[in-house]
């Protein structure tokens, strides 16, 4: 039998999203006891900003290398490691989590030392702050998941130009305002 349910799919925001992610983070919190922040990233996390209707959630940890020598904790909340998602970052761990069986949150575990979560607190900002960048991030988005439903990767690689224009745009803007963190 097969299944015709899209894999990838935009949908309006919901405001129920704040809480999930409230949610899996108390949760979290206990699972990666040494993490140093665990937050609430991508689309998601964006007021307003239509997503697909998954979790993003940052944590970051002091050695990613810890998380990897036991990974029961998170394994009982249900988070799959997948670690050829990004093979090339040694500093970024990914897990995802299914509930009754749809993707429901998308776990990045970083070490203290990559520059990841930065660039993540600032993207948000930079999109939460400007309605036009959230307009061309969401219709880039929109565009892509018409595309590629059935194709998380290249729902991705279709969004992608954009949301590099976006991360330039975004340094600019951090610039700008005066802020050298990326945690604005």
């Amino acid at each position: 039998m097969k299944d015709d349910a899209r894999v990838v799919e935009v949908v309006a925001y919901d405001p129920a999203w704040p809480k999930r992610f409230e949610a899996a983070q108390q949760l979290l919190v206990d699972a990666l006891p040494t993490a140093l922040s665990v937050e609430h990233i991508g689309s998601t996390s964006i007021p307003e900003m239509a997503a697909k209707p998954i979790i993003d959630i940052l944590a970051v940890v002091p050695e990613v290398d810890a998380v990897l020598a036991d990974l029961r904790p998170l394994e009982q909340l249900g988070y799959v490691h997948r670690p050829l998602v990004f093979p090339d970052d040694s500093e970024h761990l990914f897990f995802v989590k299914d509930t009754a069986g749809k993707r429901t949150e998308h776990l990045h575990v970083f070490g203290v030392t990559s520059p990841a979560p930065a660039e993540n607190r600032l993207f948000r900002a930079y999109i939460s702050a400007n309605a036009d960048a959230a307009r061309r991030y969401e219709a880039a988005k929109r565009r892509a998941a018409e595309r590629h439903p059935d194709s998380r990767a290249r729902y991705g690689a279709a969004k992608e130009e954009t949301m590099r224009q976006l991360m330039a745009e975004a340094r600019l803007w951090r610039s700008s305002v005066g802020c050298q963190s990326a945690e604005i």
